[in-house]
């Protein structure tokens, strides 16, 4: 599989219209059996911290992405729980390490909540998301391949 690169990032982004969790699940889906077009579904109402500049979307296509290769499908299944779990809280901690926040308007510093806000990270996005993006597949990449 190619590399999840900033400009390949960019390109999803910015020149596809598509965004930042989609851009990171969409990149591993068919390696991980999931159709392209049922990812960039899914991970569609993920981008810009869930409309609300929580957590980053790049964050949470990551996590479906962990939830594909190492998710639980058994009610009951107590390990399966806590392998995801654990897996999703070290892609968390390893993400908040390399950018310094999972929230969105941290990363973005812009309140999605108000128009102000919204004009601030439509600066932000072309600047910053394709970096997070691309830091986020680096991150997911190590994790599902160890």
């Amino acid at each position: 599989m190619e590399k999840m690169t900033e400009e390949k990032a960019a390109r999803l982004m910015l020149e596809r219209g598509f965004n930042c969790a989609q851009a990171t699940l969409g990149h591993f889906a068919e390696e991980l059996g999931l159709d392209v077009k049922t990812a960039m579904k899914l991970a569609s109402g993920f981008g810009g911290g869930m409309r609300l500049g929580d957590e980053c979307g790049c964050a949470t296509g990551a996590l479906m992405a962990l939830g594909l290769k190492y998710g639980f499908t058994e009610p009951g299944d107590g390990a399966g729980k806590s392998r995801i779990n654990q897996t999703a809280l070290k892609f968390l901690e390893r993400f908040r390490e390399r950018f310094g926040s999972v929230y969105c308007r941290d990363l973005l510093e812009a309140d999605l909540s108000t128009e102000e806000g919204r004009a601030r990270a439509a600066e932000a996005i072309p600047k910053r998301c394709p970096v997070l993006a691309a830091g986020a597949c680096q991150i997911l990449e190590d994790m599902l391949r160890a």
